[in-house]
């Protein structure tokens, strides 16, 4: 594949039809189509067989991925997968798999479809357009449920290496994951620092499924798993308050309450050690965090934040920005916050 950089009038044409590609990818990640070509290249036939789609139709399909070298083509006319389309593989790491189904579902779609709403309200159009919260919609069909939480493990579970090794979580005698999901990143603190004594806190469904995940890391002493609602109270008295991507989901007021509890639960040496994208300028051509930040307005209502907007946020709080640190190798940032 060229890496010549195309005329600008073919980038636009490109930008243009990123809609149509996605959909495609949706139709190659519900169809598994890179776990089958796994063992090597197959032709439209042998994947019309594996898949059940119509051969003819499908070698367009396939033919049209890989001129945007998602996959490649011999001149046998067999397709193969290539560095980018072993990311759908689904045992992949990470595996986006779950990502392209979760973000190319109708109803987040229609949600973008929605989005001069989104920009003139700064609320979310996926609410406006499906009559409630992407959480809602996510928690009332448990499949969408057991792929969200398959999306979440693909992109975020190779970042809790880095994690747990690029802050010094050591220093802490407890900590406390707010909002912690299954507790993948957690998991991978406490094995990397056996001193620590962890807990997790989500809300009910999530504790039960967290505490099951931690029992079978063989984490149970070492790792309490409490449930609540953090917008409302959060468990008391830890050294430090882990909020891994989860202020990125709430408006300014919302993450403002979610900090203050924090604020209120923690002793005065206590520390919030928030996990995030901290949006910086300088950014190279195609970075995707400003796009990741549309997606955060039109689905969740929410934002990625520059350093200043979390000091912002942290003074309301009644903290104090510390110090903002990338992880090595992620992008992930630590936005670091101590009690004003």
């Amino acid at each position: 594949m060229s890496t010549t950089r195309p005329p600008a009038y073919q980038r636009l044409a490109e930008l243009l039809i990123g809609a149509r590609v996605a959909m495609a990818l949706r139709v190659v990640a519900e169809h598994q189509i890179a776990d089958h070509l796994a063992t090597g290249p197959h032709t439209a036939e042998a994947l019309s067989r594996a898949t059940g789609l119509p051969a003819r139709t499908l070698h367009r399909l396939m033919r049209g991925l890989a001129d945007m070298g998602v996959f490649a083509e011999t001149a046998e006319g067999r397709f193969a997968n290539t560095d980018v389309s072993a990311y759908m593989r689904t045992d992949a790491t990470p595996s986006l798999r779950d990502m392209i189904l979760i973000l190319n579902d109708d109803a987040l779609l229609q949600g973008w479809q929605q989005l001069p709403a989104a920009l003139q309200s700064g609320a979310s159009s996926f609410a406006a357009a499906n009559g409630m919260s992407f959480f809602q919609y996510i928690a009332a069909d448990p499949t969408r449920s057991a792929t969200m939480g398959k999306f979440m493990a693909g992109i975020y579970g190779p970042e809790g290496p880095k994690i747990a090794a690029g802050y010094p979580f050591g220093r802490f005698t407890t900590l406390i994951d707010i909002g912690g999901g299954q507790g993948h990143i957690l998991a991978e603190i406490l094995q990397q620092h056996p001193a620590l004594q962890g807990a997790l806190f989500d809300l009910p469904s999530t504790a039960d499924v967290a505490r099951q995940f931690l029992a079978g890391q063989g984490l149970s002493h070492r790792c309490d798993v409490l449930a609540g609602d953090f917008l409302h109270a959060v468990p008391r008295g830890y050294d430090a308050y882990l909020i891994k991507s989860v202020l990125h989901d709430w408006d300014d007021e919302q993450a403002v309450q979610i900090l203050r509890q924090c604020r209120d639960a923690m002793p005065s040496h206590g520390r919030v050690v928030v996990m995030e994208i901290v949006v910086a300028p300088g950014k190279p051509l195609g970075h995707p965090h400003p796009m990741i930040d549309l997606e955060m307005l039109v689905t969740y209502g929410g934002k990625e934040r520059t350093a200043q907007e979390f000091a912002t946020l942290f003074s309301r709080a009644g903290l104090a920005l510390e110090k903002v640190l990338p992880i090595t190798d992620s992008f992930f940032s630590v936005v670091e916050a101590t009690p004003s």
